[in-house]
């Protein structure tokens, strides 16, 4: 794919989304609801790597009564995702340019109900499957973060990332269901939210593999 271009005003940019994200994030630990002035019972929904936002913000919007927080380490990325939801005006969305890795510094043990791993980086160049995102060490860490039946959707367009990832989630003691290997022609579309990534991919022709694992 084509580096994407650099944006302008990056900084300036950000500050008038400044509602819409933190600059310490690991302030708010255990503590999102009472930050975020959402129901003390919202359960909280977190996407890591959300691109531009697009996933993100439709699903804040059809679940009102949930805390949805999107996680994307590249800033000119969420920078995109941030000014979307700032310009749609959604009150229970926000962002952290952040990087998965230190989700431990950002959340307490049993702190999030559901997370989205929506086309994360495969990652499918040699000696290289230790920096996926469903690799079990990052797996181990969502665990800690997540309650006890709390559920992570994983979607990808990528065949070897998810067979990799069917056994990392079964090796780490997660429960899968609704598997498919083609979610858009599968009983489980109905309610499902196009990525932008997936919408390109359909548009290709790639079946979009899906599944849930459930802490047990």
């Amino acid at each position: 794919m084509p580096r994407m271009r650099a944006k302008k005003h990056i900084p300036e940019r950000m500050e008038k989304c400044s509602e819409r994200w933190f600059e310490a994030p690991m302030l708010n630990k255990g503590k999102w609801r009472e930050v975020c002035k959402a129901a003390p019972d919202a359960p909280i929904f977190l996407e890591v790597g959300c691109g531009k936002g697009k996933f993100a913000c439709e699903m804040a919007k059809l679940n009102p009564n949930s805390l949805y927080i999107a996680l994307e380490r590249d800033t000119s990325v969420i920078l995109a995702a941030i000014e979307k939801a700032h310009e749609q005006n959604i009150p229970n969305l926000f962002f952290l340019n952040a990087d998965a890795q230190l989700l431990n510094n950002y959340f307490e043990e049993n702190e999030i109900d559901r997370m989205y791993l929506n086309f994360s980086d495969p990652w499918t160049r040699r000696n290289k499957p230790k920096r996926r995102l469903t690799y079990r060490v990052f797996l181990e860490q969502y665990k800690n973060i997540l309650k006890t039946g709390g559920q992570i959707c994983f979607k990808t367009d990528n065949d070897e990332l998810f067979d990799f990832s069917l056994t990392e989630f079964e090796e780490t003691g997660f429960e899968l269901s609704e598997l498919t290997r083609d979610l858009h022609h599968s009983e489980f579309d109905a309610d499902n939210v196009r990525t932008e990534f997936e919408t390109k991919f359909a548009e290709q022709g790639i079946a979009i593999k899906r599944v849930v694992a459930t802490v047990k």
